[in-house]
């Protein structure tokens, strides 16, 4: 049976070709009209099933009208596929969705987006009942297989913590440079640490920070190639960082100073970075082994960790990339990767001001780029002369 890929959620204004894959959009009953001879009411069909919860009075839910298919350039017309070739391709997925996190901004109302709104289904499909699907879920004991029929009605909700107005923002230099990756030791690396990090990033309700927390440290490990103690890990992180950070580190001022950090960890820190292992080694091992996890609470409470290291993290994949040649970081990169210390000395999502308009986090990022910003004024001002310039002598 052939294989439609597809990403519910999220809907695209225009074709975008990444590598090999391409993205197309989906509108119910008008695009793409056909798609390697498969017909836009098949395809309204197989997309029949996914729904948004509706609001009037006589309906609970109502079919998706934009979304995003995926295609390879390899696929041929009704091309079957192999259980091998989809988990390779759902791998690729993961790279799409990584690269669409690795842009996120936090503590905004704009440009925020989790893994499971760029959730990508493989769907086998039978043209003449394109709505009928079976779903494989996990068992304990290997897997259950359930039916959904008639897509007359959709079955497959949005769930709540998927933004309904989700469209597609990925940067595209950093998800090409990860389909093109060779296969090798670091492939399995960084698509093996993507995959742990993509769980820790659902939003979902279902998923405890705790559990979160656990997948985080997972994902540095496999990452950084680690060993699975604090001090190899911390290692590997000063390594990894050690060209960037300041030769002299500069503990910044805040609610957590340096005094704070080097009484809960007075050995093994000689800068920032170091005390922050510790810690979220620390609160990891609290939330891994429960009651019988570490005695001292960390200083950073889970929140501030889990948005640290989900920020971070895609940093250090460019950075890998980078090395090898396959990426090359902006000026954003850069200066974050640089001065990421400062933000030690704050509790992220506590009010900076009096009025509570300002989190601590977004006051050290915009201080961390302003001279990122500052540049892109002064670029588009020097552009603006210019044109004034040819404009003149035209005249």
């Amino acid at each position: 049976m052939p294989v439609l890929f597809f990403l519910p959620w999220v809907a695209t204004r225009e074709e975008i070709q990444l590598g090999n894959m391409r993205l197309v959009p989906y509108v119910r009953g008008e695009a793409p009209g056909e798609l390697h001879g498969v017909a836009q009411g098949v395809l309204d069909g197989i997309f029949g099933s996914y729904g948004n919860q509706a609001f009037h009075h006589s309906r609970t839910s109502a079919h998706v009208t934009h979304s995003t298919i995926i295609t390879w350039e390899n696929d041929a017309e009704r091309s079957d596929l192999s259980d091998e070739q989809i988990t390779s391709r759902l791998e690729m997925a993961n790279y799409l969705a990584f690269s669409a996190l690795s842009q996120r901004r936090f503590c905004s109302l704009y440009e925020y987006c989790n893994s499971d709104g760029y959730q990508v289904v493989a769907q086998r499909f039978s043209e003449d009942r394109p709505g009928d699907t079976t779903l494989t879920t996990r068992r304990r004991d290997g897997r259950g297989q359930h039916f959904v029929g008639s897509s007359e009605i959709p079955k497959l909700i949005r769930p709540q913590h998927v933004d309904g107005r989700l469209t597609l923002s990925v940067d595209a230099t950093l998800a090409i440079a990860l389909l093109g990756l060779p296969d090798g030791k670091l492939k399995k690396r960084i698509s093996e640490a993507i995959d742990v990090f993509l769980r820790a990033n659902t939003d979902s309700s279902t998923m405890q920070e705790r559990s979160e927390l656990v997948l985080m440290r997972v994902a540095f490990e496999t990452l950084l190639d680690s060993s699975h103690d604090t001090p190899g890990l911390r290692r590997c992180f000063r390594k990894h960082f050690q060209a960037e950070l300041p030769v002299k580190p500069t503990w910044a001022t805040g609610s957590l100073s340096e005094a704070r950090w080097r009484t809960r960890w007075p050995k093994n820190v000689e800068r920032p970075l170091d005390a922050w292992v510790q810690d979220f080694s620390a609160a990891r091992n609290a939330a891994a082994h429960g009651p019988h996890g570490e005695s001292e609470p960390s200083v950073w409470q889970r929140h501030n960790h889990l948005l640290f290291s989900s920020w971070l993290f895609p940093l250090m994949v460019k950075k890998l990339l980078a090395v090898e040649g396959m990426y090359e970081l902006q000026e954003e990169d850069v200066v974050a990767r640089r001065g990421f210390e400062a933000f030690f000395a704050h509790d992220l999502l506590a009010f900076a001001d009096g009025e509570e308009r300002d989190l601590w986090w977004n006051r050290v990022e915009r201080n961390l780029l302003l001279s990122v910003y500052a540049n892109a004024l002064f670029s588009a001002s020097e552009d603006d002369d210019d044109d004034d310039t040819e404009a003149d002598k035209s005249g």
